[in-house]
């Protein structure tokens, strides 16, 4: 028997620093309980999906959606059962629509996939019998709670190469600095503790649950010694509250010497961050945290983290941070409804004023389906009916999706939002500057060669003199 698992191609511009290691998961599984062929199609690295799958001729695929892929997993979940496959959906999306998901296949799979698909594959798929059956279905799947007893990813069916390379910038995403960056992405939990309104989090039951120290040191030499890696970034949701397996990850990763071969970096939040925490971090090897800090206005900021941290507390960590010498991202959020331009100045003025930054993420807020900020935006009018999903996409372009903010007409909202973008751009890559920068007022002029530069120095000279000042006092 054949099994299919499918990210759909897409038009649009995602982030592919991460390969789809849910279908790695999956895949293992499947392969570790019974005698199925299982093959990944991932349409983020390879063209022609359809055609590729079509001609391997599965009986089984299994697709994925996000919501922004939704509509490419649709169509292609169509035209897979017009050649008589038998389609699954999972993931995000399908869990929080399936009613709309089982219009387009056979089954969908809400939550964790791993022992729904092995028991669809073994009880209604038995050998290589195909199943036609027009019955729909749409099943709940039991989440896991040891991850441990699921085998690592299976790594062999993805092309973790296209994933491993990296822009070799300390401004981007994965500060590490490196000259040549082989950057591997691991996910070593599953859920949140936390139920931010903007994140599927928020309506999710399953519990936070965690791979143990051994099986990240396991995981972290696989792509050490098999890929060459020289940098990891944990992509789990937060990786720094469980402290228990943080200190055993701690002693782990000194006493193999992983230290000395990785730098690695995580997602965190600031109230599980502090000196001592982040200090203990650095010494066995990381470098940078990503905080999402979401916003300098306690209204907004209560509004969106539900009344669980203050902006003295995101402050705290930058301080922190600094002390411990670990270096910091943060991510914002702006056009949450209900918040103004005064709200999201504040937010402005907080990336600014704090040189502790090493990377600003600007987002625009998103509605994903069945979060708060969705029901809040239902409740008020400010989603059309007929939605397109590709509009509900992590971007920083506010051109690029649904406007949800009330406070101000969608065009101001636009200039300003990409006008902060603008700001946090140039600021970041100056801060690196005198920050990192041997030869700092050379590296200043050399931006000029770009037209962006000058557009900024046009609109903001004082800000573009503020900066520049602190080149030349390096």
């Amino acid at each position: 028997m054949r099994v299919a698992l499918v990210v759909p191609n897409s038009k649009l511009s995602l982030n592919t620093s991460c390969p789809p290691l849910n279908f790695g998961y999956l895949a293992s599984y499947l392969r570790e309980n019974s005698n199925v062929d299982v093959k990944i199609f991932d349409g983020a690295v390879t063209k022609n999906i359809e055609k590729n799958i079509l001609n391997w001729n599965p009986n089984i695929a299994g697709l994925t959606a996000t919501t922004p892929l939704a509509q490419e997993s649709y169509k292609l979940s169509d035209t897979l059962r017009e050649n008589k496959i038998y389609t699954i959906m999972g993931g995000v999306h399908p869990s929080c629509l399936p009613s709309e998901a089982i219009e387009h296949c056979n089954c969908v799979i809400i939550g964790e996939g791993e022992t729904v698909l092995l028991e669809l594959v073994k009880n209604h798929f038995p050998g290589i019998t195909r199943f036609f059956s027009n019955k729909k279905k749409i099943i709940h799947g039991k989440p896991i709670l040891n991850l441990d007893t699921i085998p690592s990813p299976a790594y062999d069916l993805l092309d973790i190469e296209a994933y491993m390379k990296t822009t070799d910038n300390p401004s981007q995403a994965f500060p590490f600095g490196l000259k040549h960056a082989r950057l591997g992405s691991l996910i070593t939990s599953r859920g949140c503790p936390w139920k931010c309104i903007f994140c599927h989090n928020s309506f999710r039951s399953t519990p936070p649950r965690w791979h143990s120290a051994n099986r990240v040191v396991d995981e972290v030499t696989y792509f050490i010694e098999h890929y060459n890696a020289n940098s990891i970034f944990f992509v789990d949701d937060e990786f720094a509250v469980n402290k228990k397996r943080l200190k055993e990850i701690s002693v782990l990763f000194k006493e193999y010497g992983i230290d000395k071969k990785i730098v690695w970096g995580c997602q965190a939040r600031a109230t599980t961050l502090d000196y001592e925490t982040m200090k203990l971090m650095k010494g066995c090897g990381c470098k940078f945290v990503s905080v999402g800090f979401e916003s300098a206005n306690q209204r907004v900021l209560s509004l969106l983290k539900n009344n669980t941290i203050t902006v003295k507390q995101n402050e705290q960590v930058l301080l922190d941070a600094k002390h411990a010498g670990m270096m910091v991202g943060g991510s914002f959020i702006f056009g949450t409804p209900t918040e103004n331009k005064k709200e999201m100045l504040e937010t402005l003025a907080f990336m600014e004023n704090h040189d502790e930054l090493a990377f600003m993420g600007v987002n625009v807020i998103i509605p994903y389906p069945f979060t708060k900020v969705w029901e809040i935006c239902m409740e008020n009018g400010l989603l059309p009916k007929k939605l397109d999903y590709t509009k509900l996409v992590p971007t920083s372009n506010a051109n690029n999706t649904y406007v949800v903010c009330n406070t101000m007409n969608e065009k101001e909202f636009k200039k300003l939002v990409n006008d902060i973008q603008r700001i946090a751009s140039v600021t970041q890559k100056i801060r690196l500057i005198y920050k990192s920068s041997k030869m700092p007022l050379r590296d200043f002029v050399g931006l000029f060669k770009h037209k962006f530069y000058w557009h900024f120095a046009v609109k903001h000279p004082l800000r573009l003199w503020n900066l520049f000042r602190k080149v030349i006092q390096k």
